[in-house]
């Protein structure tokens, strides 16, 4: 995959995946190109159901704080490395919460 990814803009990152915008299990059609700790991130910080309902775009996404906080450590570290996110708190366990 030759695009940088659609939420932090580096390219050759590792892990590089299509990411559903709204997740295929809530019949999500759309993906962009994700790197690996974009995707952790997202994933760990809302739910399926949230990513439907108000995180839907790239835009709502990037624009939200905690992907900013994110953002702002995201871009001081080495651009090949590769990090895993822990889910969030706020976020509900169960695999489709």
């Amino acid at each position: 995959m030759t695009e940088p990814c659609a939420f932090c803009k580096r390219a050759g990152a590792p892990k590089m995946h299509l990411h559903h915008v709204i997740p295929r299990c809530k019949n999500g059609k759309e993906t962009v190109p994700t790197c690996g700790a974009c995707g952790s991130f997202i994933h760990a910080t809302w739910s399926h159901n949230e990513l439907r309902d108000e995180y839907n775009m790239v835009a709502r996404i990037i624009a939200d704080e905690r992907f900013k906080k994110f953002l702002a450590w995201l871009v001081k570290q080495n651009p090949t490395a590769h990090f895993k996110t822990r889910r969030s708190n706020g976020r509900p366990a169960g695999k489709y919460r």
